[in-house]
């Protein structure tokens, strides 16, 4: 889920609560551009044609620790078995100064290309500036953006991502419209300071003011781990025993606020409706039971999969030069129409983690 929705070293969280995400400095990418990027990059896919050479890339990743970050790594080797391409793998495990290290000792082997998992905004920005670009080898950048930007920066060879404002903000204001009548909600999210907690923590006031139903009485940072958000939302409940609704931005960590709800002698689904981020395979089948209400589709696989499509285009001089928003994907588009996973159209999504 860096930054991302899903386990972090105490490490990796102190480096990270140093530098605040810079939002949008410039303009959001229009919906018809994402569609377009995407549907270019989904064409070279289906015409299948294999590098004229098997090209070197390398995967400056911020984990291969968790589910996720394993699931992305998996889109990736499938797309270099299809290409015919040849990866190496630089793990940063959440630390910038590995990162950092990691790009240097990529850059000096002499790569094709890259796909790098920025850590943090400006500092991955900078570490990309002054020595990914000079390269002058295409980068594919994957999760978050970077640089200030709202989500492509220009340079790049593409931009990757699904956890963002704008998905944040349509799980958030999903859960807060389904209070018809004055409610109380608590907010459970990842690392204070980090890129997403910011997005996610302006999610959740936007949405306050769109729904004045709703009163957010506890907002809370779990670390994204389930441990955490277990006490969280028990604390929460004890100090709240009115508290109908709960938003997280990350499944593992929901997995803990679900068992927090029912320890607390609720019923989850109907005392407490609970809203995640993620739609994971566990989620997917709480869904179906009805004690977790609606998640947010996260899409791993996907993403590692088509950044190695989009970077093999920028080798070939074919770059898409663009931000795709994975909702444009297939997975998507040909299924639910929606990342939103909800009981109404859970049938039609299938979690590959």
């Amino acid at each position: 889920m860096a930054r991302n929705p899903r386990s972090m070293t105490v490490a990796g969280a102190a480096i990270l609560c140093v530098s605040s995400v810079a939002l949008a400095q410039s303009g959001r990418t229009p919906p018809e551009a994402s569609q377009a990027h995407a549907a270019a990059v989904v064409a070279f896919d289906k015409e299948g044609v294999k590098a004229d050479k098997p090209y070197r890339i390398a995967y400056l990743t911020e984990c291969v620790d968790n589910p996720y970050c394993v699931t992305r790594l998996n889109g990736i080797k499938d797309a270099v078995k299809k290409f015919g391409l040849e990866l190496k793998v630089f793990d940063a495990q959440w630390s910038l100064i590995n990162q950092q290290k990691a790009v240097q000792n990529a850059v000096n082997q002499g790569f094709d290309g890259y796909i790098f998992g920025p850590l943090a905004a400006q500092p991955s920005c900078a570490l990309w500036k002054s020595t990914l670009k000079p390269t002058d080898k295409p980068v594919v950048t994957v999760t978050v953006p970077m640089c200030g930007d709202a989500d492509y920066t220009p340079g790049l060879a593409a931009t990757f991502t699904m956890q963002g404002a704008v998905h944040y903000q349509e799980l958030v204001d999903h859960a807060f419209a389904s209070c018809k009548e004055k409610c109380k909600a608590a907010a459970i999210g990842g690392f204070i300071g980090s890129d997403l907690q910011n997005y996610w923590e302006t999610a959740v006031k936007n949405a306050a003011k769109k729904y004045p139903n709703v009163e957010v009485v506890v907002e809370e940072a779990a670390n994204f781990d389930p441990r955490i958000a277990f006490q969280k939302t028990q604390d929460a409940l004890t100090a709240h025993p009115d508290i109908t609704v709960i938003v997280s931005n990350w499944d593992d960590m929901t997995r803990g606020i679900e068992q927090g709800v029912t320890t607390s002698g609720k019923k989850p689904g109907e005392d407490v409706r609970i809203y995640s981020a993620g739609a994971n395979k566990d989620t997917i089948k709480k869904i179906k039971s009805g004690s977790i209400s609606a998640s947010i589709a996260l899409l791993p696989y996907e993403e590692g999969y088509y950044a190695t499509v989009a970077l093999l285009m920028g080798i070939l001089g074919k770059p898409v030069e663009g931000y795709v928003d994975e909702a444009d994907l297939p997975e998507i588009t040909s299924k639910t129409k929606t990342t939103l996973i909800t009981a109404e159209n859970v049938d039609n999504y299938t979690a590959k983690y």
